[in-house]
């Protein structure tokens, strides 16, 4: 039996996966860890905590499957993306990761359109200038610590740390490198240009390597300190989102959500597509790509509520399903009451990270069901708002996939369907990113010609939700009133954000 190994770095957790051929899910382990928020709108990990998980997961995985580590053909890590990591020659952090999250560079943001300029930059890169991408966060830091910048050896994403501490090697691959924003798009390479312009030298950018290309081979330390056999190829891995996709069968035209703590809406295309409102995210190769809208906080506004006002979570009464029941039993219909579901700023498509959470139109009657449900409808807006965005751009997707920790929640996808008044489909036993990297390394192998094939041969259709009809007109409505609201207090974050920074 050949097997092969999947190791995804997300925002609140490590989630390895052991495959056997098929590929099939042997044994799989997670291992959570905290983001740490310094300031309002900063958002960071430390990423010793990604290596922990590491190890912690793949032992698991190895105890519990019994299997001898020698029959493990092949790694591959994937991630959560973009973050900005500087390390040192030995690979020692020197500070904590600066992830997606994280909106802390606004002023150099304003910094690169009067240095470089905001067209020039979508021209290069393929992507609007925003917090979101590394190269602000690179401007931030030279800024704010050049003593840290003059000691960086490579700055590295989160799956290339991972994988540096697995090969000794300093790498980063094609799709993490199209979320960076310090890309050459057409030239699939780092811009010297870009790198030159915020003072940064090229040479801390690390070796672009394909997705499914052998970056190096698992080192003894790291053997050691994981239970795997030295020498073990490490693939170079991918975006969580690209891989996700692959698994999911996204092709061209057909539309994906990928759904937990933040969302991200793709479109499968087989040549760049590039518009300022949406992002453009390279696949596993290079006739795989993605048009794509990410969204901050759609499961993450749920989260809140949940732990803020729900009582939180406990190992005995799993909180997700006992507000779903909540909902269908006291909010059965669409709720007079608005959600912007911005609590971390907001991505694709109004690019504000001064953005908030807003509830409107709470009243003396207003239930907690109705709250809920209110997130779970300004989340659906918020999907069809980068649908809309994407049919500017002529693309037409009929077919609407779901994946993800949210795709749970049978209510919120009656919801979706509703409001973006599409069929909504949700493939069967999908693992998300791990999955994407077992096809990526069944082509490796050779078990199958190609990772499209590979996926292809285990797609399955769990389950299908129409739009409920009545829901559909009155979510027309609620729709027109939840952009008409974004565009009232739009003003109101900038202002309300400077005033938080001068208290």
């Amino acid at each position: 039996m050949i097997y092969t190994l999947g190791i995804d770095i997300g925002t609140t957790n490590v989630k390895c996966v052991l495959f056997g051929e098929g590929p099939k899910a042997v044994a799989e382990a997670a291992y959570e860890y905290p983001t740490v928020f310094p300031a309002p709108s900063w958002a960071e990990q430390n990423p010793d905590h990604w290596w922990e998980g590491s190890i912690a997961t793949i032992r698991s995985v190895l105890s519990q499957s019994g299997i001898d580590a020698s029959g493990i053909r092949a790694v591959a890590v994937s991630c959560q993306s973009p973050c900005a990591l500087p390390v040192d020659r030995n690979g020692d952090p020197l500070h904590d990761a600066l992830i997606w999250m994280d909106r802390r560079s606004t002023e150099e943001l304003e910094l690169l359109d009067r240095i470089v300029g905001s067209q020039r930059i979508f021209e290069i890169t393929g992507n609007r200038p925003d917090t979101y991408f590394m190269l602000s966060e690179l401007l931030w830091l030279r800024r704010r610590h050049p003593e840290l910048m003059d000691k960086t050896y490579k700055i590295l994403q989160v799956n290339g740390y991972v994988n540096m501490k697995l090969t000794g090697e300093f790498t980063i691959d094609s799709s993490n490198l199209s979320l960076t924003q310090v890309n050459d798009l057409k030239g699939n390479c780092w811009s010297r240009e870009l790198a030159e312009a915020i003072d940064v030298d090229p040479s801390v950018l690390p070796q672009v390597y394909d997705c499914g290309e052998v970056i190096g081979y698992v080192t003894r330390k790291a053997a050691e300190l994981t239970g795997l056999k030295a020498g073990t190829p490490v693939l170079a891995g991918a975006v969580d989102a690209s891989v996700a996709a692959l698994e999911a069968g996204v092709q061209q035209n057909i539309a994906l959500e990928m759904t937990g703590t933040s969302s991200v809406m793709l479109i499968g295309l087989s040549e760049p597509l590039t518009t300022i409102r949406l992002s453009h995210l390279t696949g596993v190769n290079d006739h795989i790509h993605y048009l794509y809208g990410a969204m901050s906080s759609t499961g993450g506004s749920l989260k809140w509520f949940r732990d803020t006002l729900y009582g939180g979570e406990t190992r005995e009464r799993n909180a997700y399903a006992r507000m779903d029941a909540e909902v269908e039993e006291k909010a059965p219909e669409p709720a007079h009451l608005l959600f912007l579901p911005y609590m971390a700023g907001e991505r694709a498509p109004i690019w504000n990270p001064d953005a908030r959470g807003v509830f409107f139109g709470l009243s003396m009657g207003t239930s907690r069901a109705q709250m809920i449900r209110a997130i779970m409808e300004g989340a659906a807006f918020a999907l069809l708002d980068n649908l809309e965005e994407a049919e500017k751009t002529g693309l037409r997707p009929q077919q609407v996939y779901v994946l993800g920790g949210c795709s749970n929640s049978d209510i919120w996808l009656r919801i979706k369907a509703s409001v973006i008044n599409r069929e909504i489909i949700v493939p069967c036993n999908t693992l998300g990113a791990p999955g994407g990297l077992a096809c990526l390394m069944a082509a490796f192998t050779g078990e199958y010609d190609t990772p499209e094939q590979a996926a292809a041969a285990g797609f399955k259709v769990a389950k299908r939700f129409e739009p409920v009809d009545a829901w559909a007109d009155r979510y027309r409505e609620l729709y027109r009133e939840f952009k008409q609201l974004y565009g009232s207090v739009e003003h109101n974050f900038k202002s309300f954000s400077a005033l938080a920074a001068i208290t």
